[in-house]
């Protein structure tokens, strides 16, 4: 007759196992199936300038924005996030900066990985639980700055009887 008295054990046994193996690995796809091209490209030439990268995330179904509740490039699968290969992360940030149209976030406090969307040209960094910081392209800066410096650069006179504000523009 075989003991019998292990077969609990077992089954407690696997079933810890399948529950610690379902917590631990990541639930979120890392193949580049639902990537778009220009994201697959970027991350090649990435490859091929830096060396190997460990791409941690594509597509998320249902994934949102922290914070804002918006549909996160995730959840269309139109965003990557990957580690870049070992003492390069400032390199390859610089190198997206300077040559990705689309969003480039970065992030530190333990998560030390790199996004890249196909949305509008945005920067961002976020540690975690300080919030997004996000900014436009430079090109939009140099604009804004330069109109503010235009208005400032120009004469205002006196104009008591008009009722939108104090001052004028100069004729």
């Amino acid at each position: 007759m075989k003991n019998r008295s292990h077969t609990p054990f077992r089954v407690l046994a696997l079933t810890v196992l399948a529950l610690v193996t379902a917590i631990a690995v990541p639930t979120t796809s890392a193949n580049a199936g639902c990537m778009p091209s220009a994201l697959a490209s970027k991350l090649n030439q990435i490859r091929a300038k830096f060396g190997p990268v460990q791409v941690i995330s594509t597509h998320r179904p249902g994934a949102r924005i922290a914070g804002s509740g918006r549909a996160s490039y995730h959840a269309s699968c139109r965003a990557v996030d990957f580690n870049p290969p070992p003492g390069k992360y400032s390199q390859v940030v610089a190198w997206l900066k300077a040559n990705h149209s689309g969003g480039v976030g970065t992030y530190s406090c333990g998560m030390h990985h790199i996004h890249i969307d196909t949305g509008p040209r945005v920067r961002f960094h976020k540690c975690q639980g300080s919030g997004r910081y996000a900014s436009r392209s430079s090109k939009s800066k140099k604009r804004r700055y330069a109109k503010a410096k235009s208005k400032r650069n120009q004469a205002y006179v006196y104009a008591p009887h008009r009722k939108t504000g104090r001052y004028a523009n100069a004729q």
